[in-house]
């Protein structure tokens, strides 16, 4: 199929043009102020192509966000986009740019970033996901944001980032008290580097959210951004997905999460080899927390055990709003349980169980409870349990007529308010929580278009 430009009208409006044949009308519908957004994600652009962007883009008002995501973009590219983004005297008025994917940016690229940067008084958000910048790259971005004032978020994910480049970003957040978000999901920082992060965060009160997935920081940088985090109330989002903090790592949490001595209101810890031990703990510490409202374990190894400890915690927390335990161990006794105190309580409203291994007896109590106690709860997803097709399927029709459900997940297809598989349902919780994108839960904590994974 022919590849599209896509551009959005100020009045609403989609206006496609087809690559190679009518560039010339992006051209002069940006050169006209007719824009106010342009995506060519996936497109290939020449630097030729980009600077022609670019000279229109110079005299453009109304283009608010530019996505060049995976366009062989290099650092040639940057430069022609520089002389519309970093020119104080220039009307260029763009507040998005993703660049993500563009794995010729390299260092190179990332040197005209950090004179944009330095040049530019409007762009609020900048991703620069898998673009090759490595420590190098990353150094003279850093520089550059301690001098800047504008930026709100950062994306810097499968960077080959190590904990030199948490150093330089630990300086930033000493320095910035503007930047509000930080993603470096899928890089190489261990547990030194997320103390030399911690460091940073201990003098910073405007970050809201951090994104750590799918790093290597262990139960050792669990327990640095734990103490850090004490003394930082102003921190909402954490994102500590796939991370090898096990049960110790928990316990670190845990003990932060306890009597409200943080501002958390979100955490994702999934995909970190917590068992019944790490689960207990952090379900004993929610039990007077009045914070947190999303709570990511899915892809641990928590069993009935550990399931049956937070299933009590719903008893008394009515705060925690989204619980995610997807990819667990959890059998009909804890579910059941589960299904017990969904009866009390009254502040759950999404609960993804999807690729557990309880049966009927579970998904049958569970039914039980939504059709007849409980009146909160919105979104359930039970996809890939042990339940028989049979059980599931009259399970899911009882929900249908008689719960208060507005999304159901099931594995009997696409029936009246089925969900997304499970992968996909938690990645659109995560963009509702942060209007960004996400990909699979348990496998990616965080993808290249925002942290916020809650994974």
């Amino acid at each position: 199929p022919p590849l599209f430009y896509t551009l959005r009208q100020i009045d609403g409006a989609l206006v496609f043009v087809e690559m190679g044949q009518s560039s010339s009308q992006l051209l002069k519908a940006v050169e006209e102020n007719k824009l106010s957004e342009i995506n060519l994600d996936g497109y290939a652009a020449s630097e030729k192509k980009v600077r022609k962007l670019s000279t229109a883009l110079r005299s453009n008002s109304t283009v608010q966000q530019l996505s060049l995501q995976s366009c062989g973009i290099t650092a040639t590219g940057v430069e022609q986009l520089s002389y519309a983004l970093c020119n104080t005297a220039i009307t260029c008025n763009i507040r998005r740019l993703n660049l993500s994917g563009n794995a010729n940016i390299g260092v190179a690229g990332a040197t005209t970033i950090a004179e944009i940067l330095d040049g530019n008084r409007v762009l609020e958000h900048l991703l620069l996901n898998n673009c090759e910048l490595g420590d190098d790259g990353v150094e003279p971005i850093a520089r550059a944001l301690c001098r800047n004032r504008t930026l709100l978020n950062l994306e810097l994910g499968t960077n080959s980032l190590t904990n030199v480049s948490a150093q330089y970003l630990a300086d930033v957040l000493q320095t910035n008290f503007r930047l509000e978000g930080l993603s470096l999901w899928q890089n190489e920082i261990t547990g030194s580097g997320a103390q030399t992060l911690a460091e940073g965060l201990q003098a910073n009160k405007s970050l809201l959210w951090l994104g750590l997935g799918s790093n290597q920081i262990g139960a050792e940088g669990a327990w640095a951004l734990a103490e850090s985090l004490r003394s930082n109330s102003s921190i909402l989002w954490l994102g500590l997905g796939g991370n090898e903090l096990g049960d110790k790592g928990a316990l670190h949490l845990a003990g932060l999460l306890q009597g409200n001595q943080c501002g958390l209101q979100s955490i994702g810890l999934g995909g970190n080899d917590i068992h019944d031990e790490g689960a207990i703990h952090l379900a004993k510490a929610l039990l007077a927390n009045t914070q947190l409202r999303s709570l990511g374990l899915g892809g641990n190894q928590i069993g009935d055990e550990g399931g049956k400890e937070i299933a009590d915690m719903l008893k008394y927390n009515q705060t925690l709003s989204k619980l995610l335990l997807s990819s667990n161990m959890l059998g009909d006794s804890a579910v059941t349980f589960m299904a017990d105190n969904l009866a009390v309580n009254t502040g759950l409203e999404l609960l993804l169980l999807a690729d557990n291994p309880f049966g009927d007896e579970g998904g049958e109590h569970l039914s039980i409870v939504l059709c007849n106690s409980n009146r909160t709860l919105q979104v359930l997803d039970v996809h890939g349990t042990n339940m028989s097709r049979e059980g599931e399927k009259a399970i899911v029709q009882d929900l249908q007529k008689y719960s208060c459900l507005k999304k159901l997940g099931s594995s009997l297809g696409a029936a009246n308010n089925t969900l997304p598989r499970t992968t996909e349902m938690e990645g659109m919780v995560l963009k509702q929580a942060r209007q960004r994108q996400e990909q699979k839960f348990f496998q990616q904590a965080e993808t290249q278009s925002n942290p916020a994974a809650l994974y």
